[in-house]
């Protein structure tokens, strides 16, 4: 498996309670959010990796057991080792209006979080909440990012990683192998990508 990684913060705290609790209502709530946004991160992780990252079973007159497979302690060992994948880029934050996070090589990123004027800060973007198109769409998305595509990479069989080229900065998409397609795609073409401002998240380790 690639060392590449699409953990978000949320994932690897959900993940880590997991390994020391291994039932999905205690663990979820340990963290702060509730049993079906739990579910949704895992099938989410799922689909991305192309497998089980934990299973369990409801129990009768005892709690139910999720437990990780090998695949969802791989991925916890790896995030522990610093490599999430998800977009991270430090800045400084900007009030505004809008408010924004100035970032290296002039790039710029506008959020909805709120901030002190000149902070330093971390950002993050999961690559599987932006949108790649050939032209700007008219969309609420505050954020359009003209990129030149650098890369494809093969992620199981129903995902491929874009990578793009955003004012010196690498930014990493993930999209299905029919919008590659679709969209032809390839090293050394334009492309734009859309992201909402709340899909920018401010990393609080």
């Amino acid at each position: 498996m690639s060392s590449e990684r699409w953990l978000t913060p949320v994932d690897v705290r959900l993940l880590n309670e997991l390994s020391r609790e291994p039932n999905l209502v205690h663990a979820a709530r340990a963290i702060g959010i509730g049993r079906d946004r739990a579910v949704y991160r895992l099938l989410r992780l799922q689909r991305l990796y192309d497998g089980a990252v934990a299973t369990g079973h409801r129990g009768g007159t005892t709690a139910g057991v999720t437990r990780l497979t090998p695949l969802g302690r791989r991925l916890l060992r790896a995030a522990e080792g610093g490599t999430t994948g998800a977009n991270r880029w430090a800045g400084e934050y900007r009030a505004g209006p809008p408010p924004h996070v100035a970032l290296a090589g002039g790039a710029a990123l506008e959020v909805s979080f709120p901030g002190r004027n000149g902070e330093p800060v971390e950002v993050e973007v999961d690559p599987a909440s932006i949108v790649v198109s050939l032209r700007p769409l008219d969309s609420s998305a505050r954020n359009v990012l003209p990129i030149l595509v650098s890369g494809l990479r093969a992620r199981g069989r129903l995902q491929t990683e874009v990578l793009g080229t955003w004012h010196g900065l690498t930014v990493r998409v993930v999209v299905t192998p029919k919008s590659v397609e679709r969209l032809r795609l390839a090293p050394g073409r334009p492309a734009f990508l859309q992201v909402k401002a709340p899909a920018v998240r401010r990393v609080r380790e």
